[in-house]
C-alpha cells in the first residue's frame, strides 16, 4: 500500500519500477519525466514530507509511506502558498518543470532562500533563466491585477497558469488511454552500416510483444524531418526505417509491446547482421578526394552535390573583396568553430497515435508544427488530409527542436500496422544521440578596415556539418550567411559556404537558425579589428553598423527586399555603453573571480522561407463566451495570452471571455507553425482579422442589418499570409 495525497493505493509496483512511472500509472500526471537520472527534478515529490526525485526511487521503497505530488500540495480549495507565489510571479514559461520546482521550493527552509543556486541545484528550468522563479520565491507579483484598463498593454497572467501550478495542465503524454501499446526503438551502434538481415523471431515470441517494425515495413517514400511551408525547401533524404544506417543512434527497428519494459526486452532479443561501411566523421573528411558518400543517390532535388557529400553550396560577392583587403590599413583573419548544442527541452520528443472511430489516423504530439507534420504524414503514407489529424496538448519547450519530425512518422507506422493506440517517448539519452542538434560550423573570417575604423572588406568562408541527413541545412546556411553580413555597411562582401553530409548526428533548427554560429565569428572579428585600430569596440560598431536609412545588402545576392521598419540599434548601444561604464568599477563577486566585459550585436530576419500562413476562427458561443481557434502551438512562447488580448481588444471585451483552442488540424484550415515569432506576428494578425470580421457581424446583427433580414452567423474566419 502507498498513500498518495491522502488516498491509499494497492497497485503493486513492477520489479524495478521507479516511483515516477508508478505514480503516472495511477493518474498523477503532475509528476513529469525529464531525465531518468535524478538530474532535472521535474519528477520531484514529497516522501514523508521530504522532497525526492521519484525517477531514481524504487516505487517499492514508498510502501507504507506517504507521498505528496503537486496535485496534493493544496489544502482544500486554497492553493498552497508556494503555488500562489509562482502564479503571482508567473514563475514558469512552458511549465513542464514547474510541478517539480514547486515541490522542491515548498520544502525549502528560510535559511536556504539565501542561496538559491544551491537550494535549487536539483531542479532545472530550460525556459525562464530562473528570473521568474527567483521572483516567485521572493514573493513578487508581476502580473497586473488592478482595475481593467483594456486587454492590451498590461502584464496579464498566462491562461494555463492555475493548471500549471496545480499539476492539472495536460502536456502531451498526460492522458490515460485504454489498450495503449508502448514502443521502443533499437538504434544503430555504427556510424555507417547496411543491415544484411534482422532476425525478429525471438522478439516476437516474448510475452506482450505485439509487433516488430523493420525497414521491410517502411513506406518507400523519402521525406525530410524538417518542416517548412514548402516541403521542397528541405531535401527529401529520409525513410521511416532505412536499410542503410548513417549515424550512431539511427533507428534500426521498433518493437511495440504491452509495456515499455516488454518493448525493451523485445529490442534486446533482436538479432541484426550489420555490414560495416566506411564513415566520414567531419566535414573536412567528407570533402576529401575519394571520401565515401554518405548518400549514394544522385539527382535528388535540393542537394548541391551528394556524390561529394555537399548538401548546400552558397556563394556570392558584392564589390571586390580582394581590392577591399588591399585598401585596408588593418586586416584580421581568424577561424572560429561552434559546436553542436542540444535544445534540452525538458519534455522529450513524444507522441501517442491511434485510429479514431472514423478511421482517422490521429496523433497527439509534442510538435511546433502540427499542420506541416500532418501534411508530411499524408505524403509518406499516401493518405488524404481528412484522414490524418495532428494536435497538441501543452508542449514542454521547443526552441526549434520540435520543428522536426522525430517520432510522429514511426508512431503512425506502428498504429497503421497494429490498429491500436501506440505511445513513443524518447529518453534523455535518445534526445542527445538520436534527434538533432544545432549545426556545428567552422567559419573563417577575413575583414579589413581603414585607420578611421571604416570597414573595407568582409569575407566569410563557412563549413557547416549537416550530419547524416539534410534537415534544415539549407535554411540555416542561408540565414547564417545573410544577416551576419547584412548587419554591417561594407562595400565589399563575399561568402563561400557549404553544408556537408557526415556520418554523425543530424543538424536541425535551433534558436537563431544558423546565425549564432556566424555572428559569433563576425563579432569576434569586429572586436579584433577594433583592438588592432585602438578603437573602442562600441565606437567601431557605431561607425559600421547599418542605420535606419541604409539598404540591407547581403553578400550572396546584394540588396535585399527586406526593409527596416522601426530602428533601435543606436538606442540599444547607448544603453549597453552606459551600463558597461556604470559597472566598470564594480568589485568582482569574490577575490577568486576574474570579470570581463564585451559587446556583440546581431540581427535576425525571421521571415521563414516561402512565407508563413495562418488561419484563425472566432465565434460567439451560446454561453456568451467567444471561442477562438488558432493553429499555432503553445510551448511557453506566450501566444495563448497574446491571441486572447488581440481578440478581446478588437471585440471590446475582457480576456476572460475569450476561450482559446489551438494547435489542432481539425480546428482551422492551416498554420505553418510556431517558430520565428510567427505565432504572434502572423497568426496574431489572423486572429485580429477574425475578430474584426466577427465584430462587424455582431454590430450588423444588433442593428438589424443582417443580409437575410433575420440574422447572421456569428462566426468569422481570419487568414494571414
Amino acid at each position: 500500500m502507498i498513500r498518495v495525497n491522502g488516498r491509499e493505493h494497492t497497485a503493486v509496483p513492477g520489479p524495478g519500477q521507479c516511483l515516477r512511472t508508478w505514480l503516472r500509472e495511477q493518474g498523477y500526471f503532475g509528476v513529469k519525466k525529464g531525465c531518468d537520472a535524478g538530474d532535472c527534478g521535474a519528477c520531484t515529490v514529497h516522501l514523508d514530507g521530504r522532497p525526492v526525485h521519484s525517477c531514481i526511487l524504487p516505487a517499492r521503497r514508498a510502501r507504507f509511506r506517504t507521498v505528496t505530488t503537486v496535485e496534493g500540495l493544496a489544502k482544500g480549495d486554497a492553493m498552497h502558498p508556494m503555488q500562489q507565489a509562482f502564479l503571482d510571479a508567473q514563475g514558469f514559461q512552458c511549465g513542464f518543470c514547474t510541478a517539480g520546482m514547486l515541490m522542491t521550493a515548498a520544502a525549502l527552509k528560510q535559511q536556504q532562500l539565501a542561496d538559491l543556486p544551491a537550494a535549487l541545484k536539483g531542479s532545472l528550468c530550460r525556459c525562464t533563466g530562473y528570473r521568474a522563479i527567483t521572483d516567485a520565491l521572493a514573493g513578487a507579483c508581476t502580473v497586473d491585477r488592478g482595475p481593467a484598463t483594456g486587454p492590451v498593454g498590461r502584464s496579464l497572467p498566462v491562461p494555463a497558469g492555475p493548471g500549471i501550478v496545480t499539476g492539472t495542465e495536460r502536456f502531451t503524454l498526460d492522458v490515460a488511454m485504454p489498450g495503449l501499446l508502448h514502443m521502443k526503438v533499437l538504434r544503430s551502434p555504427h556510424a555507417h552500416a547496411v543491415i544484411r538481415a534482422i532476425d525478429t523471431s525471438a522478439a516476437l515470441l516474448l510475452p506482450g510483444v505485439r509487433a516488430v517494425l523493420t525497414y521491410a515495413d517502411s513506406p518507400a517514400r523519402h521525406f525530410s524531418t524538417a518542416t517548412h511551408e514548402d516541403p521542397d525547401d528541405d531535401p527529401a533524404d529520409t525513410l521511416v526505417l532505412d536499410r542503410t544506417l548513417r549515424f550512431v543512434g539511427q533507428r534500426v527497428a521498433a518493437v511495440i509491446a504491452e509495456s515499455e519494459a516488454k518493448a525493451e526486452a523485445g529490442c534486446a532479443a533482436l538479432v541484426v547482421d550489420y555490414g560495416i561501411l566506411p564513415a566520414v566523421l567531419s566535414p573536412e573528411e567528407a570533402l576529401a578526394p575519394g571520401a565515401p558518400a554518405v548518400h549514394d543517390k544522385q539527382g535528388w532535388a535540393g542537394l548541391a552535390d551528394p556524390a561529394r557529400n555537399v548538401v548546400a553550396d552558397i556563394r556570392g560577392e558584392v564589390g571586390d573583396v580582394a581590392a577591399g583587403l588591399r585598401a585596408a590599413d588593418v586586416v584580421h583573419e581568424g577561424s572560429y568553430r561552434s559546436h553542436r548544442i542540444q535544445h534540452a527541452h525538458l519534455e522529450t520528443h513524444c507522441a501517442i497515435g491511434w485510429l479514431d472511430e472514423a478511421d482517422v489516423l490521429t496523433l497527439r504530439s509534442s510538435t511546433q508544427t502540427p499542420f506541416l507534420t500532418r501534411d508530411t504524414l499524408c505524403r509518406v503514407f499516401d493518405r488524404p488530409r481528412e484522414t490524418v489529424r495532428v494536435f497538441c496538448g501543452r508542449i514542454g519547450g521547443g526552441f526549434g527542436g520540435k520543428q522536426e519530425i522525430m517520432v510522429e512518422d514511426i508512431v503512425a507506422l506502428a498504429v497503421l500496422k497494429t490498429g491500436q493506440p501506440v505511445k513513443l517517448e524518447l529518453t534523455r539519452t535518445e534526445q542527445f544521440s538520436a534527434t538533432a542538434s544545432r549545426h556545428a560550423m567552422r567559419v573563417r573570417v577575413r575583414a579589413g578596415a581603414r585607420r578611421d575604423g571604416t570597414l573595407t572588406a568582409l569575407h566569410l568562408d563557412l563549413l557547416s556539418d549537416a550530419g547524416a541527413y539534410a534537415n534544415h541545412s539549407w535554411g540555416t546556411l542561408h540565414h547564417g550567411c545573410n544577416e551576419s553580413t547584412m548587419l554591417y555597411r561594407c562595400p565589399n562582401k563575399r561568402v563561400d559556404a557549404r553544408a556537408v553530409y557526415t556520418n554523425t548526428l543530424p543538424g536541425g533548427a535551433f534558436r537563431g537558425y544558423g546565425l549564432s554560429q556566424t555572428m559569433f565569428a563576425v563579432e569576434s572579428a569586429m572586436d579584433e579589428l577594433a583592438m588592432q585600430l585602438g578603437m573602442d569596440p562600441i565606437a567601431f560598431r557605431r561607425r559600421n553598423a547599418i542605420g535606419s536609412q541604409d539598404a540591407l545588402v547581403a553578400a550572396t545576392h546584394g540588396a535585399d527586399d527586406v526593409e527596416i521598419g522601426s530602428y533601435g540599434l543606436d538606442q540599444c548601444l547607448d544603453l549597453v555603453e552606459a551600463a558597461l561604464t556604470r559597472d566598470a568599477g564594480a568589485a568582482p563577486p569574490s577575490p577568486e573571480w576574474l570579470t570581463g566585459t564585451g559587446i556583440a550585436i546581431g540581427m535576425l530576419d525571421t521571415v521563414p522561407p516561402r512565407g508563413h500562413f495562418a488561419d484563425a476562427r472566432l465565434s460567439l458561443a451560446a454561453d456568451g463566451l467567444f471561442d477562438l481557434a488558432v493553429g499555432t502551438a503553445e510551448f511557453g512562447n506566450g501566444t495563448t495570452t497574446v491571441h486572447r488580448q488581440l481578440a478581446a481588444a478588437t471585440l471590446g471585451t475582457g480576456v476572460d471571455r475569450i476561450r482559446i483552442l489551438q494547435a489542432d488540424t481539425q480546428l482551422v484550415g492551416h498554420d505553418t507553425g510556431a517558430f520565428g515569432s510567427t505565432g504572434t506576428v502572423v497568426a496574431g494578425l489572423a486572429t485580429t482579422r477574425a475578430a474584426e470580421a466577427l465584430r462587424a457581424r455582431i454590430c450588423a446583427f444588433a442593428a438589424g442589418k443582417a443580409a437575410d433580414g433575420t440574422g447572421c452567423s456569428l462566426q468569422a474566419d481570419g487568414v494571414q499570409i
